[in-house]
């Protein structure tokens, strides 16, 4: 849905960070907002994706009416005061003339029966359609069940219409501003009806929504008042890794060392940096004459290279050094080349029982911070060189998963086991935090015959390790299966639990040979909002002819040893949500597609919210490529782009999407590429800077193959030679580059010119490195892994002694925070090993023409939780700090639980860890985040305590010289305010002073007790019995003497 600049602002204003409050008097809004979905009925055929809505009065049964849908609930509306609704005439099944008499326009109302108002242009049909549609008589439409806007049958409304190709045919007046304030008030999704009114056969058409000229899409026109207090979206902090600056240090060329570093997701927009050199272990050097702004990589062109050099850097946050960073030292008389080496331990081959012969290939990888340094570790995959596609029988070589510093250091391997099949889509790798300690995990599917990183057999029951389960084909279709926790430091089995999609039946998956039955994808996803989980789905292709199928995704969750499944969303042929059968891809992408702070899976042509429950279905099918981000800056939210498979799926209802980009929120077709083959590529990302947003291309068949714009509109015909698997950030530019095989190459507009490939000369020249997957031709990874925020690249050399990871050195004067603290495109990083793998995009537009992307909500795992002074310990110091900032918002360094507020939640992860003290490795950059967080926050705005209960407002450690006291009411004794006493830490045995919740303000003077209470006396087991036994005290003094 297209809208107006006023309302792209409103709408996105939901989303921001913090809400302005709009002035007294209000201020009147204009926006003009395309259709969100059109259609038209006619005998059992669905029109979503025509390009003419073709009404017609068939003077009896089958009328052909056309249904129309805007979508208000974006916009901050308060009233609408003025509306235009706006039909454009064009060609249909007929070409009737227009006059008043025959123009009908009704609204859609909740009446029960009626069409819901959130129906799909792809599934809207006529035996689909509600009561309203009372075709059988003739008429046409149930008048008792809709809201007429029909001047002549007494609607307080004017009709304009205009006899023309691309006129408009316009409704105003008083009943169409009273049914949209109407639909405001609902849900904000608004369906006009329109038919033909003629006593006779006649019809014509409206331009829809898909129609190439977007002059004469629907169009709904509205004047309204803001509403003065607009609800605000949750905003939710997630938890990503506490990064390093990743120093990286190349040598370019015989006089020159490229330095590059990362800007991080809770550095100010201001940051600046120093960088220094220390040459053979010297005092540092400074090597720039004022701080780096502009950039986060430097070109040193002063070091003696024949000498080892170590690089660091130090953010400078209101004019002061921080904390250096961690040192990258570049060796003696370096070679000259542009990446990194990682030795790899090849496994040792074998023999299947059918007698063939196997070698070892290393395949995808992935990074996880597996020791909590806060630098990248890569996880590997190794293959067999007889590894199969789910259609091919035969035995496969085991797979391996392997971890290793950068350095080249081997962490530990994982043996999946003969019952795991080897093959692009039977193993997903999914590396990441999952339980906030700091150090990334792995969740792989195992199986009996699974053998752990420390050699220890994974089994459940009475399951044996010596069990096989492969059949005379070499498939796995029987025996147990599970889901496994390894940690990532040393690869040890945490928690294994049966694995869900459960198999079940073979046959129950669409055939019985295992091509669909085994077919996984993997994702993480914070579902919650806050929280990582893994996804694991299972099955994305419809049935054989005959047969039943299904498709299944399952959701885990990580948390204090305990791996737990969250929800299961199960679609069947001959069972629940048939209609999301067959709409998988062999990768699938994640991220918050609503705006509700919770991601959502796109399972290829479908979606599943955040709670496990179904959020569309396109009805396109399956597909080879899927791609999603914010490809579209002028429009509101995400987008999807992908190619599909079935001509019989894509070419339905009317419609032609080879390939297609769509609204990732609602499934709504943006626009198409026609085609009449299995289009088995397609990307989109921003190559040319002289059109704002992504462009598309696709593999079809059907015409000449073009170049698209976000609009639809075909810019140029896709060169010979053109690729369609990848894409890099590389060079200086916003643009993306193409990246195939082992070469990156940049669009020229036309043709393309290669900067790095096999026969590129110097450091520029991949010769000896090989890609993976076959034609899929992909890098092992793809990723923000160090430096800047532009892509590194990690290729296998071609004999698979090592990993490289190639990293750019080229200068680029624009900055931007790690995309790995983006989580939608962290996310993807994590999901890239799926099947057929796929570039990652992050959540915000980036490329030419951009804007600076938001700072984002994210908080560190690896925390100690209630450290809110970030010191390492958990003490009255941090009780301070949250009693201080009690209702600031934002992400203030007391929100220990992470809900964007402080608040009481706050004092209760406090509480529970009062006492805690951080592990020595586990402190890195603590004044620096402190520093650079720079929230101080007034008390004043906190709110008044909450009704005295059985919990407290909180507890401190007072030292044990305090501050001069005074004698209060009764002869008690009272003491100054506790921001005094807590000026310095607590002894270990100082007496406590509670604050309790009264019934009015007294936070700055508490009781104290008769008898002190100890900090040995406050542990978990008996803390509930000091705060009844103060509470006791606090009742026995008279209300008047209590202090004040």
């Amino acid at each position: 849905m297209k809208q107006s600049i006023n309302a792209v602002r409103y709408a996105r204003r939901g989303r921001n960070l913090r809400m302005e409050p709009l002035e007294d008097r209000r201020l009147l809004a204009l926006a003009s907002l395309t259709a969100a979905a059109d259609t038209f009925t006619r005998s059992g055929v669905n029109a979503g994706g025509a390009s003419t809505l073709d009404v017609l009065d068939a003077n009896g049964p089958g009328d052909r009416m056309a249904y129309v849908r805007f979508d208000l609930s974006q916009l901050n509306i308060d009233a609408i005061s003025n509306a235009t609704l706006s039909l454009y005439k064009a060609g249909g099944t007929r070409n009737d003339t227009i006059v008043p008499d025959r123009f009908d326009v009704y609204g859609l109302t909740n009446a029960p029966g009626a069409t819901p108002q959130n129906w799909s242009e792809s599934t809207l049909a006529e035996g689909g359609l509600g009561a309203e549609y009372a075709h059988t008589g003739g008429d046409g439409v149930d008048p008792s069940l809709v809201f007429s806007l029909d001047q002549e049958s007494g609607a307080a409304v004017t009709e304009s219409v205009t006899n023309a190709q691309g006129a408009p045919q316009t409704i105003t007046g008083q009943d169409l501003v009273a049914f949209l304030n109407s639909r405001v008030d609902d849900n904000g999704l608004v369906t006009f009806i329109t038919r033909v009114d003629a006593g006779a056969v006649r019809g014509w058409g409206y331009s829809s929504r898909e129609d190439a000229d977007p002059a004469v899409r629907p169009t709904l026109t509205i004047e309204y008042d803001e509403d003065a207090a607009p609800p605000a979206t949750p905003q939710f902090y997630r938890q990503v890794e506490k990064l390093n600056r990743g120093v990286v240090v190349v040598r370019p060329t015989s006089n020159t060392a490229y330095v590059g570093w990362r800007m991080l997701g809770d550095d100010p927009q201001d940051v600046a940096f120093n960088l220094y050199r220390s040459a053979s272990s010297g005092a540092p050097v400074k090597l720039n004459a004022s701080p780096l702004t502009q950039s986060t990589n430097f070109v040193d062109s002063t070091a003696n290279l024949n000498v080892a050099n170590s690089y660091f850097v130090r953010a400078v946050v209101g004019g002061q050094e921080l904390a250096p960073s961690e040192s990258y030292t570049l060796a003696a008389a370096s070679t000259v080349e542009q990446h990194l080496t990682i030795p790899l331990q090849i496994p040792a081959g074998g023999t299947t029982p059918s007698g063939e012969s196997f070698t070892y290939n290393a395949n995808d990888a992935s990074v996880g911070d597996l020791n909590g340094d806060g630098q990248y570790e890569v996880i590997l995959k190794w293959d067999p060189s007889n590894s199969k596609d789910n259609s091919q029988s035969g035995y496969t070589g085991n797979t391996y998963v392997d971890a290793y510093t950068l350095e080249g250091e081997l962490m530990w391997r994982i043996d999946l086991g003969r019952n795991i099949r080897s093959g692009a889509h039977y193993t997903q790798m999914a590396v990441y935090d999952f339980d906030g300690d700091g150090r990334a995990e792995i969740v792989l599917k195992t199986a009996p015959g699974t053998i752990d990183g420390q050699g220890n057999a994974v089994l459940l029951g009475g399951d044996s390790v010596a069990d096989d389960f492969r059949n005379s084909s070499g498939y796995v279709l029987s025996g147990p299966e599970y889901l496994t926790v390894f940690d990532g430091l040393t690869g040890a089995e945490l928690d294994s639990i049966p694995f869900a999609p459960v198999r079940g039946s073979v046959s129950g998956w669409g055939d019985t040979y295992g091509n669909r039955v085994d077919r996984f994808t993997v994702g993480v996803a914070y579902f919650d909002g806050t929280r990582p989980s893994v996804v694991f789905g299972r099955g994305y292709y419809g049935p054989q002819s005959g047969r039943q199928s299904r498709n299944e995704v399952a959701a885990y969750d990580w948390r204090d040893g305990h791996l737990t499944q969250r929800w299961i969303f199960q679609a069947a042929t001959n069972g629940a949500n048939p209609d999301y059968i067959g709409q998988g891809a062999h990768s699938l992408t994640i991220g918050d597609v609503d705006g509700d702070g919770f991601d959502e899976v796109i399972y290829g042509a479908s979606a599943i919210d955040h709670d496990g429950t179904g959020l569309y279905t396109t009805g396109l099918g399956h597909g080879d490529a899927l791609h999603m981000s914010d490809m579209d800056p002028t429009r509101p939210g995400l987008e999807v782009f992908m190619v599909h498979e079935s001509r019989g799926e894509y070419e339905s209802e009317g419609r032609d999407a080879g390939g297609e980009l769509r609204d990732a929120a609602t499934g709504a077709l943006l626009f198409q590429i026609p085609s009449n083959n299995d289009v088995g590529r397609g990307v989109a990302m921003d190559i040319d800077p002289n059109h704002l947003g992504y462009e598309f291309w696709a593999s079809t068949d059907e015409g000449t193959r073009m170049i698209y714009n976000v609009s639809g509109e075909a810019l140029y015909e896709t060169p010979g030679g053109m690729m369609y698997n990848f894409g890099v950030w590389w060079d200086g530019d916003l643009s993306r580059e193409l990246l195939d095989g082992t070469t990156i190459s940049k669009w020229n507009n036309p043709g393309r010119t290669n900067l790095v490939s096999s026969g590129s000369s110097g450091i520029n020249s991949t010769a000896g490195l090989s890609s993976n997957n076959g034609t899929k031709s992909t890098p092992s990874l793809s990723a923000d892994i160090l430096g800047d925020w532009r892509e590194e690249v990690i290729w296998r050399r071609s004999d698979n002694s090592a990993l490289e990871i190639w990293t750019t050195t080229i200068v680029t004067q624009t900055r931007l925070t790690t995309l790995m603290h983006d989580t939608q495109y962290r996310e993807a990083i994590a999901w890239q090993n799926d099947g057929y793998n796929q570039p990652p995009h992050p959540s915000f537009y980036l490329g030419a023409g951009m804007q600076t992307p938001p700072q984002p909500l994210i908080y560190f795992g690896g925390e100690l939780r209630g450290d809110y002074n970030n010191d390492g310990s958990v003490d009255a110091a941090d009780y301070t700090v949250w009693r201080d900032s009690l209702g600031s918002v934002g992400n203030p360094p007391a929100d220990g639980y992470h809900n964007g507020v402080v608040d009481q939640s706050d004092y209760g992860v406090w509480r529970e860890n009062f006492g805690a003290v951080a592990p020595a490795a586990n402190g890195t950059r603590a004044a620096e985040s402190v520093a650079a967080a720079g929230l101080i926050t007034d008390q004043a705005n906190a709110p008044e305590p909450p009704t005295r209960g059985l919990s407290p407002v909180g507890y401190a450690a007072a030292p044990t010289a305090a501050p001069a006291l005074a004698s209060g009411a009764a002869g008690r004794t009272q003491r100054a305010p506790l921001a005094s006493a807590m000026a310095s830490p607590a002894p270990d045995h100082a007496p406590l002073l509670l604050l309790l919740s009264a019934e009015e303000q007294y936070a700055a003077n508490s009781c104290v007790l008769a008898a002190p209470i100890t900090q040995d006396a406050v542990d978990s087991s008996d803390l509930d019995d000091v705060l009844q036994l103060v509470f006791e005290t606090w009742d026995s003094v008279a209300p008047l003497e209590r202090p004040r």
